[in-house]
């Protein structure tokens, strides 16, 4: 969406994330506004969060809300205000034709790799959706402490839904056998690599799977997608640490945490306590 000539109130950012291919970010937080004629050269993906916004396009005129999607065509004109002036606050998602291609690439097959998806515009009324889009891009609003790994993961786990259910061509699953023993090599490689963060790409071309299915694999395998399987190595090396009588900011360091503090958070999300408290439970010699 772009700026019009009536505000009251507004706040939008933008920005991108190293995570994502050709696709920048939006934050929006509206009060009583109109949205000029205007058009992008990317496709644009809009998510409700709260209030509602009306729309007009060639194809007529709708008024989202929370759980719904907007799609808007690159090169397809749009206008729109604020409804009934209250308020609308969004996020949206800008994909040039960059990021389309990285997810062609993900989701087509070879033979028609070097087509684009499609999404027909128009409003998508999917709870699911939405709150799954929603997630992953409230997941970048601070990319400097969440590891790369999660950040791809909400992100391909978004994308996917999103190209499953309306995208053209429809994305063709990788059906290819052993995938137990993939993950079983996958989960080796978390094993000794643990401390790292480790981008989603590095694990699915260990063992030759698209970003995609890879998580949809790791996931079915093992109850956890790999970001929150990494996380629980994590744990449970900062508890031996621990443990052994080291100090809670060095086990931040040593399992791979981004500091202290969100080792704090994460372990007692986990189990209840502090890494202090846990620490203090040691037996005295």
């Amino acid at each position: 969406m772009a700026m019009g000539n009536r505000r009251a109130h507004e706040e939008v950012s933008y920005r991108r994330d190293g995570a994502l291919e050709g696709a920048a970010l939006a934050t929006a937080r509206y009060g009583a506004h109109e949205f000029e004629r205007h058009v992008h050269d990317e496709l644009v993906i809009v998510m409700t969060e709260f209030g509602s916004g009306q729309c007009r396009t060639r194809a007529g005129s709708d008024v989202s809300g929370p759980g719904t999607v907007w799609v808007f065509a690159p090169g397809e004109y749009h206008c729109g205000e604020v409804w009934d002036e209250k308020a609308w606050h969004y996020r949206a998602i800008y994909l040039d034709i960059q990021g389309l291609a990285a997810l062609s690439a993900v989701f087509n097959d070879e033979s028609r790799a070097d087509r684009l998806l499609h999404i027909p515009p128009g409003l998508y009324r999917d709870e699911q959706l939405c709150a799954l889009l929603l997630k992953a891009h409230a997941s970048l609003d601070d990319n400097a402490s969440t590891p790369l790994m999660e950040r791809q993961a909400h992100w391909w786990a978004a994308m996917g839904m999103l190209f499953g259910r309306y995208g053209q061509p429809k994305p063709v699953a990788d059906n290819s056998g052993r995938e137990r023993e993939k993950m079983a090599r996958v989960k080796d490689y978390l094993a000794a690599q643990y401390q790292r963060d480790i981008p989603i790409d590095e694990l699915a071309k260990l063992v030759g799977l698209s970003r995609y299915h890879f998580m949809r694999v790791f996931r079915k395998e093992y109850g956890l997608p790999p970001h929150a399987y990494v996380s629980q190595l994590r744990l449970i090396a900062a508890k031996q640490l621990l443990a052994a009588g080291r100090s809670a900011a060095d086990a931040a360091v040593s399992a791979g945490f981004y500091d202290q503090s969100h080792l704090n958070r994460v372990f007692k999300k986990a189990y209840g306590v502090t890494p202090g408290v846990y620490a203090a439970l040691r037996p005295a010699f």
